[in-house]
C-alpha cells in the first residue's frame, strides 16, 4: 500500500508538469498558425511568381477591368533569384477597354540618373497622372498616408517603371508605395514593356535584371 501511495504521489506531482508542457506545445503551434495565416494573407501572399497571364474582373458590356501587379524584391524571393521583379510579369487586358492598374511596390527607390531621369514623367494614362500612397512593407493594407495625384516624381524616389513604348506608357514607381492609374486600351496585340529605372547589377546598373523577362521586363497581351 505504501509502495501504491508513493505511485500515486509522483504521478500526481508529474501531471501538472506535462499539463503545463501540453499547454506551452499547443500554444507555439496556435503562434505559427496565426504566423503563417497572417504571411499568407499580408504582404507574403503577394509571393507566388506566376509568369502567367493575371485574369481581369470586367463588367458587363463596357468591360471595365482591374489589374494588380506587385513588385517584390530579390530577397522576397528567396535566395539564388535575381530580383527585383513584377508579378506576374506577364499579364493580360481586354481590348478597347478602361483599366485600373495597381501596383504594390516592396522595393527602395533607385533613382533615375542622367538620360534616364526622362522616365520621371507620367505619360498615357487616363489625364497624365497616377495616384501614389505610402505603404508599410510589412502590412501592406494598412493606410498610411493620403494619395497624392502626381503626374511626375521626383528623380531620386523612383524605384522601378512600367514602360510600354508602343503604347506611349510610362509611369514611374514610387519606392514602398501603392500606385494606381487607369489605361484605355485599343485593338488587340501583343504589347512588351520594360522597367527604364538601372535596377540591375553593374555599375551601370543596366544589368540582370533589368531587360530579363520574367522580372524587369514582360509583356501585356491585349485581348479582343
Amino acid at each position: 500500500m505504501a509502495a501504491a501511495g508513493e505511485n500515486m504521489e509522483r504521478q500526481s506531482t508529474r501531471e501538472p508538469g506535462m499539463w503545463v508542457m501540453g499547454v506551452a506545445i499547443a500554444a507555439v503551434l496556435i503562434s505559427a498558425a496565426v504566423l503563417v495565416g497572417g504571411y499568407a494573407s499580408g504582404w507574403g501572399g503577394h509571393l507566388r511568381i506566376s509568369q502567367s497571364a493575371l485574369p481581369v474582373s470586367a463588367s458587363t458590356g463596357t468591360a471595365n477591368a482591374t489589374l494588380n501587379l506587385t513588385i517584390v524584391t530579390g530577397q522576397m524571393m528567396g535566395s539564388g533569384a535575381l530580383g527585383p521583379a513584377y508579378v506576374p510579369s506577364d499579364f493580360t487586358v481586354p481590348a478597347n477597354s478602361t483599366v485600373k492598374v495597381t501596383v504594390i511596390d516592396f522595393d527602395n527607390a533607385t533613382p533615375l540618373t542622367g538620360p534616364f531621369t526622362k522616365y520621371a514623367k507620367v505619360t498615357g494614362t487616363v489625364g497624365g497622372t497616377m495616384g501614389v500612397q505610402a505603404i508599410n512593407p510589412l502590412a501592406p493594407n494598412t493606410v498610411v498616408g493620403k494619395v497624392h495625384k502626381m503626374s511626375y516624381l521626383a528623380p531620386a524616389l523612383v524605384a522601378h517603371t512600367l514602360t510600354i513604348p508602343r503604347l506611349g506608357i510610362n509611369v514611374p514607381m514610387a519606392g514602398e508605395s501603392r500606385i494606381t492609374f487607369v489605361i484605355r486600351t485599343g485593338r488587340a496585340g501583343a504589347y512588351q514593356w520594360q522597367c527604364m529605372d538601372p535596377c540591375g547589377g553593374g555599375a551601370s546598373g543596366l544589368g540582370a535584371p533589368m531587360g530579363d523577362r520574367g522580372y524587369m521586363a514582360g509583356t501585356m497581351t491585349v485581348t479582343g
